[in-house]
């Protein structure tokens, strides 16, 4: 998937690069081209991810750290296979502008959202026995496992929407409505699961500066107003976010001691 994402960039087998084919499907919530560039980052995060798991079936603790305890079960992998597959026939399909690329990003996001799910699952049962343990094993999968998917995940959600405006001409934008009600999610309802999880703002940060950067018009102060307050909103809740999580860290941690 690495390499087929990297010549999607450049051309290569392809009939023209990723960033062609998003100009001429334009739509208003498109962002820059420099955007687009935290593929890198996320790239490099998921092959640290990779790194730190193939690593797991060599380092020996309590037992292989792979399955001693597995955290991560055979479905988080299956999931992740079938990602892989999707992510590089959704670029196979879009070099052929064929809207139905779509479907497969929809495949893609699906299944980020069950490794997300596994994983979180995973911590659940096994966390607090991590923490007494193995706490660099806990802290190693929060930042590269949780937050590693959790930035691939949101970057690709956020493609799909610009996929679906393409399929209905149409601007789909989260509203302040939308972002209270997973910010409330997030910090009340799901917090055991998610609270380590930081990813998610910094990436919905980057892509609307991307497209306040491209769609500014001088001309139409409201749809700059969008963009801005949308943007405002997004960085508000990200402060709030790391204030909450660094309080509750020491205030109201996850797990309590427990026996082996």
């Amino acid at each position: 998937s690495l390499v087929f994402n990297a010549l999607a960039v450049i051309g290569g087998p392809f009939s023209t690069t990723t960033g062609n084919i998003s100009a001429i499907f334009d739509t208003q919530i498109t962002p820059s081209g420099w955007t687009f560039s935290i593929w890198s980052v996320i790239y490099i995060w998921i092959t640290a991810m990779t790194i730190y798991i193939v690593t797991g079936l060599c380092r020996n603790g309590y037992g292989y750290v792979y399955c001693s305890p597995a955290v991560l079960p055979y479905g988080f992998f299956i999931c992740w296979c079938i990602n892989m597959a999707f992510n590089i026939g959704w670029l196979l399909v879009w070099d052929r502008m064929m809207i139905m690329a779509l479907v497969f990003l929809i495949f893609v996001i699906l299944t980020n959202y069950s490794m997300i799910c596994f994983v979180c699952h995973g911590l659940h049962v096994y966390g607090a026995w991590l923490k007494k343990y193995h706490n660099v094993e806990l802290w190693l999968i929060r930042g590269l496992v949780q937050n590693g998917v959790m930035i691939y995940t949101t970057w690709t959600t956020l493609a799909t929407l610009i996929n679906l405006t393409i399929v209905l001409t149409y601007e789909v934008e989260m509203s302040p409505v939308d972002a209270a009600t997973v910010f409330l999610l997030e910090n009340l309802v799901l917090d055991k699961h998610v609270r380590y999880m930081l990813t998610t703002y910094p990436v919905v940060i980057w892509a609307l500066s991307g497209n306040l950067d491209k769609n500014y018009n001088p001309a139409s102060p409201n749809i700059n107003g969008i963009f801005i307050v949308l943007l405002g909103i997004a960085s508000a809740l990200f402060v709030v976010r790391i204030i909450l999580v660094i309080w509750r860290h020491f205030k109201q941690p996850l797990y309590d001691d427990v026996n082996p």
